[in-house]
């Protein structure tokens, strides 16, 4: 006989799994027992009869298994008694397999394990804010059952013991960990897995039969009801109409501790070869890696953990990314003395960055004796071949030498590799039919920026020793020998491959180089579809899509494959141009979010008080900045001109149409509406728990918006705060989100408002992955030069704290 436990905090799905399975022909299983919670716990001890009598008269009708039960009898006889009657009990309808749900057995594993060295325990282990809000719910409107004792922060800390408990066992013998969200996305796979686990075949039965066992196993006990019905994923959370946003807040930094102690936890040396990371099993979902170089922590990176892994290639970008300077400059460090230069024996520890760019610079294009100013003037006299080409786009190596161009048109396309990878398309203007090797050289150089040393870090120093005789430039050489045609060599294993072999992979999106544009990613592979679809209304490059009901084993995006880009329609709209106050200039970018311009409701800023805002900016000299202006400011180091201001408006209110929007024109401010996608037309249901119910706006303002040179950006697709979530709700948020905009706007949607104002570095690098450039957040500062375009702060503006801007 087999013996089988499923255990979890309650209201985290151990009904429904326990139907589904009790459905299978070889399966048994019973109401809760609760019998090992009051045998070992010595608050219920004393209530074991009485609680036995109940199981067994009123529960499974059958009064004359109890009379062999003394409870005068040791511990380890009364289980042994139990177990007898449940094998039994399974023995009686030729039953191969007994299935116990009690949600509380989770508390004494060890001893279950002591009393039946051979029982197996599945654990179903839910979304946090979900669970902790229906747990809420039941134990507040059903208290006279549940009993004394369940406030918030009780149900915070069951489902927390239940998830530490759960990760303890994460590929021990004997247990399998499932998460309720999975289970219901792909009901055939993940119970074909626990079959599997369980010993006995699949059968489709369980999800046409399970209704019936649920039925009778949830004794139609009231937080049971309706556990009868299809079993599919909803976009109603109860969270939304239980709990308020500093409640949700502070379940948010509960459930973001617990995930980061449950994190896979490694060290990398970015000197010695880096190799995929294989977390522990599946249910894993993020990596906690330390960064050090040659002994010396850098710091901490986290990322998604995908079917189960980190790939090296996400792994190894993400370090260059965040760590390119230092790893450079301890590069420069150590090859000094090697070097005999001069200039390199004279500077001190640290680098001075202007000093280290052009080091990097001389060492990049092989010109030591080239000041900085050099490497972007596009005329510069030298020896150097001409040849003569026909099409416009060519593919440069960065560390081969360039010859001068001779072609008959009016400007070209440089695919720019470096160490044999792809890293930006750029665009040269011709002049006379010629272009020299210098302007290929300083367009380059001016155009591709900082990423040209992150890849480079990435090309040629990560996973190699710092030191030795080899340059920078020939060490990004031999690399690209390595991969002498870049689309080839994406996944095949004998050109030193990028990816995996017969992963799915989505090209190169459109935007800027060195944003999240350019950085590799891992996808989960249940998020396909909707990566697929908003990838489609892009007109992105997408290679080797599996047939319809196949998953592939991994996705990826992959900047390398850079196509040209399908062209969006182009609206057109008039702008003022703007006059700037000479006499200042912007460091700091304020970036304000409004929520409600109205006449009345809760927490609304009225028209006239925010008429009496614009008009103080105005008479300060304030004028309406955009994304990509902060951008090329923030890569440059070099402050806006003027006063500069970014006005962001959340939620889509019908209220930002009918009152903000006049005032903002009368003032000439522009500003960025974000929308929750999937309400658009609808009302504001994510609010339920403190705010009146009021009307957004719908497709036909929204349009008019755009047309008058409204941004729209996303605040996802139904408002769901993204910490809580796993890697695949994460990007159907971004990407189901990014669709329906898209698709409504036929434009691109390139910024992002995190629900709650609640991200992290996984929801940052996921957000991005899915298409964003820019994330915004709620702080009490201004931008500055340091913020990564995915972390913008954003001042939250009420009615309460009024508007001061030095």
């Amino acid at each position: 006989m087999k013996r089988i436990f499923l255990v979890g905090c309650p209201r985290s799905g151990t009904t429904i799994l326990q139907s589904l399975l009790a459905a299978h022909p070889e399966v048994i299983s019973f109401p809760e027992s609760k019998f090992f919670h009051y045998l070992l716990d010595d608050q219920f001890a004393g209530k074991l009869p009485s609680r036995m009598e109940a199981f067994f008269k009123d529960e499974i009708k059958r009064p004359e298994l109890l009379k062999n039960f003394d409870d005068s009898q040791t511990v380890e006889t009364k289980a042994s008694w139990f177990v007898g009657v449940l094998d039994g009990l399974a023995a009686e309808q030729n039953k191969s397999i007994w299935l116990e749900k009690t949600p509380e057995h989770i508390y004494f594993i060890d001893d279950i394990k002591r009393f039946l060295p051979d029982a197996k325990f599945i654990h179903i282990l839910r979304n946090g804010m979900d669970t902790i809000a229906s747990l809420y719910e039941a134990t507040c409107s059903l208290n006279e059952l549940w009993g004394p004792g369940w406030d918030l922060n009780h149900c915070i800390e069951r489902w927390e013991h239940a998830m530490l408990t759960s990760h303890k066992y994460v590929n021990k013998s004997h247990h399998i960990l499932v998460k309720y969200e999975e289970l219901l996305d792909d009901k055939t796979k993940i119970l074909g897995e626990i079959c599997k686990f369980m010993g006995i075949e699949y059968d489709g039965k369980m999800l046409v039969n399970y209704q019936e066992k649920a039925a009778n196993l949830s004794l139609n006990l009231p937080w049971h009801k309706g556990i009868e019905r299809d079993i599919k994923t909803s976009n109603v959370h109860k969270y939304h109409k239980i709990f308020n946003r500093n409640e949700i807040r502070y379940i948010l930094d509960k459930i973001k501790r617990v995930k980061r102690e449950i994190a896979w936890k490694v060290a990398v040396e970015v000197s010695e070869p880096i190799a995929d990371i294989c977390a522990l099993g599946q249910i894993c979902e993020i990596l906690c890696c330390t960064i050090k170089l040659e002994g010396i922590k850098l710091g901490i990176i986290e990322l998604p953990v995908c079917e189960g892994m980190v790939a090296a290639s996400v792994l190894a970008d993400a370090v260059a990314a965040q760590f390119a300077w230092q790893i450079i400059d301890r590069f420069f460090q150590r090859n000094r003395c090697e070097k005999g230069n001069k200039l390199w024996e004279t500077l001190l520890e640290p680098l001075h960055a202007k000093h280290d760019w052009t080091l990097f610079l001389q060492e990049l294009w092989g010109r030591p004796h080239w000041h900085l100013e050099d490497f972007y003037k596009p005329e510069i006299p030298e020896e150097v071949p001409t040849i003569t080409i026909e099409k416009n786009l060519i593919a440069l190596e960065v560390s081969e030498e360039f010859a001068n161009i001779k072609v008959e048109l009016s400007e070209i396309d440089v695919l720019v590799k470096v160490g044999g990878v792809a890293v930006d398309i750029v665009t040269v203007a011709v002049e006379n039919n010629f272009v020299s090797a210098q302007k290929l050289r300083s367009t380059i150089t001016l155009n591709s920026g900082f990423e040209l040393c992150v890849a480079t870090v990435r090309e040629a120093l990560l996973g190699k020793p710092l030191n030795g005789k080899m340059s920078l430039r020939s060490r990004l050489a031999s690399s690209a020998t390595q991969r002498p045609d870049l689309h080839d060599s994406l996944n095949a294993p004998g050109a030193g491959g990028i990816y995996p072999q017969n992963a799915v992979m989505f090209g190169r999106r459109e935007g800027a180089t060195g944003t999240s544009v350019s950085r590799r990613a891992a996808l989960p592979a249940a998020a396909l579809p909707e990566i697929e679809s908003a990838a489609a209304i892009a007109g992105e490059p997408t290679r080797q899509i599996p047939r319809e009901n196949e998953l592939p084993k991994q996705v990826f995006y992959a900047p390398e494959i850079i196509w040209r880009k399908a062209p969006y329609r182009e609206v057109s709209h008039s702008v003022k141009p703007q006059v700037f106050d000479n006499h200042s200039v912007t460091h700091r970018l304020p970036i304000l979010a409004y929520r409600h311009i109205s006449p009345g409701g809760l927490e609304a800023i009225t028209p006239q008080v925010f008429e009496q805002q614009l008009h103080n900016l105005k008479d300060h000299g304030y004028y309406s900045a955009s994304w990509e202006d902060w951008q090329s400011a923030k890569q440059a180091k070099t402050p806006l001109p003027g006063k500069a201001v970014l006005m962001t408006f959340d939620g889509g209110y019908l209220d930002f149409f009918q009152y903000a929007w006049p005032v903002l024109k009368r003032f000439d401010f522009t500003a960025t509406v974000f929308l929750v996608a999937e309400s658009i037309g609808k009302t504001n249901s994510w609010e339920k728990a403190e705010f009146e119910e009021v009307q957004l706006m719908g497709w036909p303002e929204i349009l008019q918006l755009r047309d008058a040179g409204i941004e729209v950006g996303s605040m996802s697709a139904t408002h769901q705060p993204l910490t809580a979530l796993s890697p695949t709700e994460i990007v159907r948020e971004g990407a189901n989100s990014r669709t329906i905009l898209e698709r409504g706007l036929e434009k691109p949607v390139k910024c992002f408002a995190y629900p709650y104002g609640d991200f992290d570095q996984i929801v940052a690098h996921l957000i991005g992955a899915s298409g964003y450039t820019f994330g915004v957040s709620y702080q009490l500062n201004f931008s500055s030069f340091d913020d990564a375009l995915l972390s913008l702060p954003r001042i939250q503006l009420t009615a309460e704290n009024a508007l001061k801007l030095a």
